[in-house]
């Protein structure tokens, strides 16, 4: 696998720059992978956590109760259904992060 290049040069003095982060939410051996969009100037854990509130907000929700929530997987194929209970909102989702990487960054249009 090719390594990308990070230029930070993108997102200094004053330019913005177009972020894509994959992350991976887990519990036991379940697993879901979301890729999150960041745009602006920011860098580092920043992105990681811009990125969380990103995957957060395009949830679904069970719409009798507004609640979010996310379905995770393991290698059979079953199916583990976590939702924010107790209306944590990014928390709740960054209780389960496992993995995250930014896979590219481009200069913003």
């Amino acid at each position: 696998m090719s390594e990308m290049n990070y230029d930070p040069n993108l997102v200094c003095s004053g330019r913005f720059a177009d972020q894509k982060v994959k992350l991976t939410f887990g519990q036991w051996d379940y697993r879901a992978e979301i890729i999150a969009e960041v745009g602006g100037n920011c860098m580092g854990m920043t992105v990681i956590e811009s990125a969380v509130g990103d995957a957060y907000d395009r949830l679904p929700t069970v719409h009798s109760y507004n609640l979010k929530y996310l379905n995770l997987h393991n290698k059979n194929g079953d199916v583990l259904e976590c939702s924010d209970d107790g209306d944590e909102g990014e928390d709740w989702l960054a209780k389960m992060l496992v993995a995250a990487e930014i896979v590219s960054i481009e200069p913003e249009e």
